[in-house]
């Protein structure tokens, strides 16, 4: 390697002691600052005459020379008094410039190009550019390969599971709260359905008008899209809680770039106006949607069609009373029957035996008794409004979480998508209805699995006013599934209900399945309750009895039955009897414990 060179330059000048430049001093080459440092003696002059010092010249500036063998960039100059001024080579940018121009500098070329060419299309490593020079459409992320695909979810075994509306009974429907929330918790495909604004701008949501939903009133179709996403946004307090804050109402291409490919996406245009302008983004902006969306619309729809052809799959929804011939004349263009749920199970059965053999989907499914009903009717897919719950498995929760004025999962009245017959919260731990003589499943708190020595139920309860004497409230409790649950009616599924009357009579009964009258099992007179008096119970269900007792009293109150009819687990709050709002119950601080 050749030696640097070092001196001859304006910013090299031999100095004494003291700092002054002296000419013809004589310096010593050193190869660092310190006391430590160990004298070079390798020099030569720029005539290659060896030399162990340096000589300044007439104007007090250090020569050129050249410096060891080693070739340092750095060496430290001594000119007395053992201070070491450090010197750079001179021809560093020089060396530095035929270094770049060199065509393979270090001697790797070969081996590096190969490493890389290995790597071009590999799964994990480069992109292969087109001969335009450009990235291909198939590696674009937003556009290809998906890692969530079509086939790979039509190959799942039942109960294959959608997020209808993004799961929108548990979170704020057709929202990227939503549809976020519905991938974490693990489904494998989500539905989202598309309106679009005066100025042709498709945005998620439901209902051709804003009123359900939203913050706003009126057609989506009579709102510009800048006005839109000015001035609405998704209220979800009246269905999910008071906790929930107003979320954003996404548009197509924003849902489309932040999930196509990470989950199989049922996609609906809800108007005529909308078809078109979906069909056009897909086409051109994600050329590899077909992958991993399927294109729903109810089956009569013209756009199926040009759908198929372009290798989309196809979800065609159909009424109660849809005939066989109109399967057999729209059927063509499908590959997947949407049924309603509220289709009987007859006809369930006949569209799953169908010789087409399509894959059949119920929507919209809320409960796991729901579910387990379908499954064995044949139905393949579950379009779940409340995914979280459907899907799961153990208890969720063993305290309520009605402090937070936010729904749980599996917590849930008779009606759905309007709020009207869902559990309210009043901020500070209480749960009531806004409705007289109903029920509401507080699955969260619920046990699927009867545990081996039962389990404890406690609450606090309360009337908002004068109860009459024979009017009462309380829970339901020991059912073996999630159905709905109400007083006087007849219920999919039997258990207990224990009712706390106005006379301060406390009643266990037992209701049987498709009955409407309960069998009272036991009751014991306590005092009777005062309007917003808190009171307090404990429920005991073990193998061989049910207890419930009055904790509030002294001495505490209680009622046993040995009936061992129902062992279930899932627990409903029940308004009971109580005919007037003014009068309304209220519960808090309810756990369900193993015991």
């Amino acid at each position: 390697m050749a030696r640097n060179l070092f001196g001859g330059t304006a910013a090299d000048v031999a100095e004494d002691a003291s700092g002054v430049r002296v000419p013809g001093i004589i310096g010593t080459i050193w190869d660092g600052p310190t006391d430590g440092a160990t004298r070079i003696t390798d020099l030569l002059q720029p005539d290659g005459t060896p030399t162990t010092v340096i000589t300044a010249d007439v104007y007090g500036m250090i020569p050129e020379f050249r410096g060891p063998q080693q070739s340092p960039e750095k060496l430290y100059v001594d000119f007395g008094g053992g201070i070491k001024t450090a010197i750079l080579a001179s021809d560093v940018g020089d060396r530095f410039a035929g270094h770049l121009g060199a065509s393979d500098p270090h001697g790797t070329k070969a081996s590096v190009l190969a490493e890389i060419n290995a790597r071009v299309g590999a799964p994990g490593g480069l992109v292969p550019l087109g001969i335009d020079g450009l990235v291909p459409a198939q590696y674009v992320p937003s556009q290809g390969p998906p890692t969530a695909s079509v086939s790979a979810f039509l190959a799942m075994p039942a109960p294959a599971y959608i997020a209808h509306r993004g799961s929108g009974m548990e979170f704020p429907e057709h929202t990227m709260a939503a549809y976020d929330a519905a991938l974490t918790s693990g489904v494998r495909a989500i539905e989202v359905s598309v309106n679009v604004t005066a100025d042709g701008i498709p945005v998620c949501v439901h209902d051709q008008t804003l009123d359900r939903t939203t913050n706003a009133t009126g057609p989506v179709s009579d709102w510009v899209y800048a006005s839109l996403f000015n001035a609405v946004t998704v209220q979800p307090k009246q269905i999910l809680g008071n906790g929930w804050s107003p979320q954003p109402l996404p548009n197509l291409r924003d849902v489309l770039d932040r999930f196509l490919g990470k989950v199989v996406i049922f996609l609906e245009a809800k108007s005529n106006e909308a078809a078109p302008i979906v069909q056009n983004i897909l086409q051109t902006y994600y050329p590899s949607a077909n992958q991993s969306v399927v294109w729903k619309a109810y089956y009569k729809s013209p756009t199926f069609a040009t759908m198929r052809s372009r290798g989309f799959t196809t979800w065609g929804y159909i009424d109660d009373v849809t005939s066989d011939a109109d399967l057999t004349t729209y059927g063509p263009n499908i590959d997947i029957w949407g049924i309603p749920h509220t289709m009987t199970a007859t006809r369930m059965q006949q569209i799953v035996s169908r010789p087409d053999q399509k894959k059949v989907i119920c929507w919209e499914v809320h409960r796991k008794s729901q579910r387990d009903t379908l499954v064995g009717l044949g139905v393949w897919g579950m379009m779940c409004a409340q995914y979280k719950w459907v899907s799961s498995t153990k208890q969720i929760l063993k305290k309520d979480n009605w402090l937070t004025q936010v729904k749980a999962p599996g917590d849930m009245g008779r009606t759905f998508y309007s709020g009207v017959r869902d559990l309210k919260y009043d901020g500070t731990g209480w749960a009531y209805m806004d409705v007289t003589g109903d029920a509401v499943l507080i699955g969260s708190c619920s046990i699927p699995e009867f545990p081996a020595a039962g389990y404890r139920v406690t609450f606090e309860m309360k009337f908002d006013g004068t109860v009459p004497t024979n009017e009462h409230a309380g829970i339901a409790f020991g059912k073996a599934d999630d159905s709905s649950y109400q007083f006087g009616s007849a219920n999919p599924a039997g258990g207990y209900h224990m009712a706390f009357r106005g006379n301060g009579d406390m009643q266990l009964f037992t209701h049987t399945a498709g009955a409407t009258s309960g069998t009272q099992l036991a009751t014991a007179a306590t005092a009777a309750p005062v309007a917003n008096q808190v009171m307090s119970f404990q429920v005991d269900v073990t193998p061989a009895n049910v207890k419930i007792t009055r904790t509030d009293v002294t001495p505490n109150v209680t009622v046993t039955s040995t009936n061992t009819a129902y062992r279930g687990g899932y627990i409903h709050l029940t308004g009971g009897s109580v005919s007037s709002l003014a009068n309304r119950p209220r519960w808090r601080k309810l756990t369900v414990n193993a015991l």
